[in-house]
């Protein structure tokens, strides 16, 4: 029973191991990158923000805040 439940693990990583090498030399056989026009738009208002920056151990939290005139 232990070999065959080692077994079913191995050939899983295996499985997955080939999967996502596969994916990416599909990702990358192109051999072009997602043009910026593919990408998500951002949209811009009048109002400037500035962005603030928190560290902790480990964590960077950001915030967008309006600028002050």
């Amino acid at each position: 029973m232990t070999l065959w439940f080692h077994s079913a693990i191995l050939a899983t990583s295996i499985a997955a191991t080939v999967a996502v090498g596969l994916a990416s030399a599909t990702n990358f056989s192109g051999a072009s990158v997602a043009e910026k026009a593919d990408r998500l738009p951002v949209t811009v208002s009048a109002v400037d923000y500035t962005t603030i920056e928190t560290r902790q151990d480990g964590v960077s939290i950001l915030n967008r805040m309006p600028a002050g005139n």
